[in-house]
């Protein structure tokens, strides 16, 4: 069976390697690729750990040849046998040419069998060109090769390369569409925000949506949660089913992965780490935890969408002093959720109490979308609306680049409608301190979690 096969790695990874393998001379680089190799179902997922860059002193350099020492190689190995990585040869085209060429077969295959020969995993090469092409393939033992797919560029921005991706696709065009159907995103939550987004992403093509949410319909959701009916509510169907089937209403050429899950399961996990993409929209701080760890293993870019109604009191009654929505655009390089305190040790501590000790919780404030005030059916679609459309034109910023800043000053939106401002955070306005399982990928226990 042919797998898929993805291969991913954050910007600053690709900028350190664009600029050795592209000096400015014309001539051929090269650089040596370390990479996590988790096959999931159907998939194998590469994930970029390490690279090495081959001084161009110590190679013989032409416009469409190159050769250099094999101690480079010894010293991947070294590297990749102590954590059974991957590794992959990578040079550069600076003609352009975006195929192997013959050099590169003989190349590889007087090199790759010295590899396998010190250890037994998945080895290849790949080439890239000036404008930001890759192109990629990976060996069996046996030396048959198959081509990679799709590679994710995460950072500021976010680039799905593959053979029939263009570089330049205007936004909101009909050829956006076409180019949205080469995603798989995960939607983790399926309630307020969540089936504004999902309905979103299904409208603007993207090829294979993941819906994850272990939640029912009830009557209380319906004033809120998209294409939901009474009848849904009678019958308590699964959310994630009904949008699903929505779906499969007016989209034809959609592939829906529906999960009737927590994402802290390891179900879910594995299939949101096989997105390229992920949109939180939960509502409890252990669901963002888990999201913020996908995105770091398996180096995916996070959308995390909150709103809340802060409330005061005054004569024993209750009244709203603030309506806010906040949109956190993650990385897994960089700072985290938990970095910018969307959850703490102190927020998880009191969540788990309410799930083991709810007598002990009671006696705490209950909230909701209200801080402070207790409501089981809020009429909050308008808030929730606007929302997730900010967060998927910050999807669309950030894949199609239509903004005439930098995406790094986006890196948190905060829109309060009481005082009727939006507040921009940028990324250097958070310190990342807890980055350091990136790229790591499939671990044992998942994700570092002893109940996973």
């Amino acid at each position: 069976m042919i797998l898929k096969t993805h291969f991913r790695l954050t910007d600053t990874r690709l900028d350190d390697l664009k600029h050795h393998l592209f000096p400015g001379d014309g001539l051929e680089a090269s650089a040596i690729v370390l990479a996590s190799c988790n096959k999931i179902k159907d998939q194998i997922i590469f994930l970029v750990q390490d690279i090495l860059l081959v001084p161009h002193s110590e190679c013989k350099r032409k416009v469409d040849y190159l050769t250099w020492p094999g101690k480079y190689i010894e010293e991947a190995i070294e590297k990749g046998e102590e954590n059974n990585l991957s590794i992959f040869l990578m040079h550069s085209h600076p003609s352009g040419f975006n195929q192997f060429s013959t050099a590169d077969d003989e190349s590889d295959q007087r090199v790759i069998p010295c590899i396998f020969a010190a250890y037994n995993q998945l080895h290849g090469s790949i080439i890239v060109t000036p404008d930001g092409k890759l192109t990629g393939r990976f060996y069996d033992k046996n030396l048959s090769h198959q081509y990679i797919d799709k590679f994710l560029i995460v950072g500021q921005d976010i680039a799905l390369i593959t053979p029939q991706s263009s570089s330049k696709v205007m936004p909101f065009s009909a050829d956006m569409t076409e180019s949205l159907k080469n995603f798989k995103v995960g939607v983790i939550g399926a309630s307020g925000t969540g089936s504004i987004v999902i309905e979103n992403l299904a409208r603007l093509g993207v090829g294979h949506l993941v819906l994850i949410d272990d939640d029912v319909i009830e009557y209380k959701n319906l004033n809120r949660i998209l294409n939901s009916t009474i009848q849904d509510a009678e019958n308590q169907k699964s959310k994630v089913k009904v949008l699903a089937d929505v779906i499969n209403q007016y989209r034809s050429d959609v592939v829906l992965t529906a999960l009737d899950s927590k994402i802290g399961t390891q179900q879910a996990i594995l299939e949101v780490a096989t997105c390229d993409v992920l949109f939180s929209c939960v509502d409890t701080v252990s669901a963002r935890m888990y999201v913020d760890l996908v995105g770091e293993y398996f180096l995916l870019p996070v959308f995390d969408i909150g709103v809340t109604i802060p409330t005061g009191s005054k004569d024993g009654k209750p009244f709203i002093t603030e309506v806010c929505a906040r949109l956190d655009y993650i990385q897994p390089h960089r700072s985290s959720l938990k970095d910018r305190k969307v959850y703490t040790p102190d927020s998880l501590r009191a969540e788990y109490l309410k799930e083991t000790s709810p007598d002990i919780y009671e006696k705490q404030l209950k909230e909701g979308y209200f801080k402070g005030v207790h409501e089981e059916a809020p009429s909050v679609i308008s808030l929730n609306m606007l929302a997730a459309s900010f967060c998927i034109n910050e999807f669309i910023a950030r894949t199609f680049l239509f903004r005439q800043e930098n995406n790094s000053n986006y890196a948190r939106t905060v829109i309060c409608l009481g005082a009727n401002e939006t507040e921009y955070l940028r990324e250097d306005n958070f310190t990342s301190t807890s980055r350091v399982n990136v790229g790591k990928g499939i671990t044992t226990p998942l994700l570092g979690m002893p109940n996973l």
